[in-house]
């Protein structure tokens, strides 16, 4: 304990000595530094109360000696508002949290973001601005000062919580649902190019998540089934006798994951749906509510390695054996070095097939046969635009198959002989493929289905052009042919 002691000390003493030097250098980024406690003949007091802290006021500072929001500069890009939280939750109650996140190619550049942290009363503000004024956070030195004064909300949307400090903070949504911000707004200049077509949805969104915890999902499932037979009442004793018992936390907590994927659940299945099976389109539950996304229904994830699809052999005597056989091929045939042989073209067409759903491990698989076979790489993104341009696919699975050709676009420069001709060949196929996907997408009749659609499509270019994976106008050119 006392080891533990004097680390903090040093640690409280090196920022008092960097939040020195930045008050000698004007402060950092060209503002003023934050002065902690009021000075008085070169000295400062240790202990800096409300009071001091009011008086800590300096350019830009909105301090009017009652507000309890802080104004939080050079926040780390990758910090959200629940990294806020958890940072400054230590000082008291949180009433409100906001990032401005950036939304022009300008703000990106700066490459650091500002927030606000609002707490429910004065003191808790007045420690957390006296505490976490040049304190490092992500690897940034926060900036903290006064902010204008917002209105006290009558219950916190975050308290600390020392056993469960990364549950994520309230939202104000029903279910703790969260209003989407565009995901690929960075790259802005394929933003810019589809401006006109991307209307920012301000609808609040409820995504379900299958607990992690196995005993909460039988015990989830256990209750769903007891009140699809027994009706509401069961719900409402059920709730009545287990108050105490954390188990059952779930019932009322209406902002728990655990509570979405019940209440998800059992609207899923009074809905005609199984307990294998669901519809996986986005849906309003009610009226004026939120959107709520369903988890996939494809969660059950193959062997990689299972290369038998109903060849009635085990996965590991099948896999080797398939290897030899397709060795044995290329050693018979050492003339057709840039073709793929009859084995090899059917494993990579059974990889693909399985490409239908989002698991990583099946578009993984298929990513590193590709990579693999890269010696025949004319064949290779053959077989795989063949399966992506089938009139049979769903638009889900078309989506599988585009991320499966970005993730093989993006491993060509591994150091595998032959890889980079994977994308010299995708590259003359490619407007081939956004016309097809242009025709599905306009095909789409359900408006939040098209919309999710047209979503990860431009994502995946801009995540293109993002790498400089293509020519500018080439990324440019296909996303024009998406949206025709």
């Amino acid at each position: 304990m006392n080891t533990f002691l004097e680390e903090l000390k040093r640690g409280q003493e090196q920022r008092q000595k960097k939040q020195a030097r930045r008050t000698r250098a004007g402060g950092p980024l060209g503002h003023p530094a934050e002065h902690k406690g009021s000075t008085t003949g070169g000295t400062s007091k240790p202990n800096t109360t409300t009071e001091d802290a009011t008086t800590n006021s300096h350019p830009g500072s909105l301090d009017d000696g009652a507000t309890t929001n802080l104004f939080i500069g050079n926040v780390h890009p990758d910090i959200d508002e629940h990294g806020l939280c958890v940072a400054f939750g230590k000082y008291g109650p949180i009433g409100s949290v906001k990032i401005m996140w950036p939304r022009t190619a300008e703000e990106h550049s700066r490459n650091r973001n500002t927030g606000f942290v609002s707490f429910m009363n004065r003191d808790s503000a007045a420690r957390a601005i006296s505490n976490m004024g040049g304190s490092d956070l992500g690897g940034y030195d926060l900036r903290v000062c006064w902010g204008k004064r917002v209105p006290i909300p009558p219950e916190p949307v975050f308290v600390l919580d020392e056993s469960n400090p990364t549950r994520n903070p309230s939202t104000g949504h029903p279910f703790n649902a969260v209003v989407p911000r565009q995901k690929h707004v960075q790259y802005a200049k394929l933003s810019m190019l589809i401006a006109e077509d991307d209307e920012q949805s301000d609808i609040p969104e409820v995504i379900v998540e299958k607990p992690l915890d196995h005993r909460i999902v039988r015990l989830i499932h256990w209750t769903i089934d007891h009140v699809v037979e027994f009706g509401p009442e069961f719900e409402y004793l059920l709730i009545l006798r287990t108050n105490d018992d954390p188990r059952f936390q779930f019932l009322v907590d209406h902002s728990s994951s655990e509570h979405v994927y019940y209440r998800w659940r059992m609207y899923s299945l009074l809905n005609g749906d199984t307990k294998s099976k669901w519809n996986e389109d986005m849906f309003f539950m009610y009226d004026e509510g939120p959107i709520w996304i369903p988890p996939s229904s494809n969660h059950k994830v193959r062997d990689i390695g299972d290369d038998n699809e109903g060849d009635g052999s085990g996965p590991d005597s099948g896999v080797s054996s398939s290897e030899a056989e397709e060795e044995a091929e290329r050693d018979q045939d050492m003339g057709s070095r840039n073709t793929l042989g009859r084995r090899a073209r059917e494993r990579l067409e059974r990889r693909v097939r399985r490409v239908s759903g989002t698991e990583r491990g099946a578009i993984a698989d298929a990513m590193v046969f590709a990579i693999d076979h890269a010696y025949a790489a004319e064949d290779v993104v053959d077989v795989i635009c063949r399966s992506l341009l089938s009139p049979d696919g769903s638009p889900a699975q078309k989506l599988c198959k585009l991320f499966l050709v970005s993730d093989i676009l993006h491993n060509c420069s591994a150091p595998v002989a032959n890889a980079w001709r994977l994308r010299q060949a995708f590259e003359v196929r490619l407007t081939q493929l956004f016309d097809d996907l242009s025709t599905v997408y306009m095909a789409i009749d359900a408006r939040l289905r098209a919309e999710h659609f047209r979503k990860q499509v431009l994502g995946v270019l801009a995540v293109w052009e993002a790498w400089m994976m293509f020519p500018e106008e080439t990324v440019r050119a296909l996303a024009v042919a998406f949206m025709r």
